[in-house]
């Protein structure tokens, strides 16, 4: 039986529960630990080259829940592309902390994502990639997420809205260096038996920067996934980016460049149990849930469902009957 829990808590790029990017207000549970692993690929052919032109990432995300409000999150790139050497150097690192508000409801939750990007690469503001500064930045983020699973059970559909701000330069004044953005992500997701899908909407916009004047300049992309689960309950996770970026005419390397047109992401998420009661709670977890979404069922398909079992349980008596019958008979002679 697929996990529902694992499945619902599937980790972010960055760490932390969500889709690929989009973030979640709900956490990943008290004394849960998740270690995720992405590989991002582009491939652009260049005029006049016989090689290609490419972009690949290997990330390595840690979340840990400190208890059912609040979990901690670390990103490493072991290896990013800095289209000048055959083996790229290391990337930037990240760590963060959620925090669930006391303000959330069942179908409401809110969140507060606080997190700090240090500068761990050899280069920064490499192409085809988001900007990034070189420099010790941090930043901020409000969650959103709409949870209809209750509301509707037919139709368990969960909707994330994310805005943030984030300081690339913690030196510089904040509010007015041309370097900061807001963070923008949107999403939802979907389950399907042992699958969920998703879709995403994220951007990085540029708030005082005197060369990128239009919004669609800015680093923004759709991103189309799906998570399953595999072999040892990994779980596995699928998805495509297509930028909505326009393409710049004349970049001048710095800030005006040209984003990967799409990207191919593909994910390996496990979770960690520190002792078999951790186990036991999330199987008991997932029962009162399937629970939860039977007794939610219309009253209609709840009788129909009854009058199914009972026909069957006399369709099974009217068989033993007659075995028992023939049995009988065949004693007898």
């Amino acid at each position: 039986m697929w996990g529902e829990h694992q499945a619902n808590a599937q980790t972010t790029i960055w760490g932390g529960r969500g889709l690929l990017r989009v973030q979640s207000a709900e956490t990943i549970g008290r004394r849960t630990f998740y270690l995720n692993s992405y590989f991002g690929t582009f491939l652009l052919r260049r005029p006049q080259q016989t090689t290609l032109g490419k972009d690949h990432t290997l990330t390595i995300g840690l979340t840990y829940g400190f208890s059912s409000l609040l979990e901690v999150t670390a990103l490493l790139t072991p290896y990013q592309d800095d289209q000048q050497n055959v083996w790229g150097p290391p990337g930037d690192s990240q760590i963060g902390l959620k925090f669930r508000t006391p303000f959330s409801s069942n179908s409401i939750l809110t969140s507060i994502w606080l997190f700090a990007r240090i500068p761990t690469g050899k280069i920064a503001n490499v192409p085809f990639e988001p900007y990034s500064s070189g420099k010790l930045g941090a930043g901020a983020m409000a969650i959103l997420t709409l949870d209809m699973t209750e509301s509707f059970p037919l139709f368990p559909l969960k909707a994330h809205v994310n805005f943030g701000y984030m300081d690339h330069n913690l030196k510089d004044p904040l509010f007015n260096d041309p370097e900061d953005q807001f963070y923008i992500g949107a999403g939802f997701k979907f389950p399907i038996r042992s699958t969920i899908l998703y879709t995403e909407y994220t951007a990085e916009v540029f708030v005082n920067n005197p060369v990128i004047t239009q919004y669609n300049q800015n680093s923004q992309r759709l991103t189309q996934g799906v998570k399953f689960l595999g072999p040892k309950n990994l779980i596995f996770d699928i998805a495509m980016d297509f930028s909505l970026s326009k393409k710049p005419e004349n970049p001048d390397g710095v800030f005006l460049k040209e984003y990967a047109s799409w990207k191919f992401y593909v994910g390996i998420n496990y979770q960690f149990f520190f002792d078999r009661s951790e186990r036991g709670m999330i199987s008991r977890e997932r029962s009162r849930t399937r629970q939860a979404r039977k007794t939610a069922l219309p009253a209609e398909v709840n009788e129909r469902r009854q009058r199914i079992q009972d026909e069957l349980k006399k369709m099974e008596e009217t068989l033993q009957e007659g075995k028992d019958k023939k049995k009988k008979s065949e004693n007898q002679n």
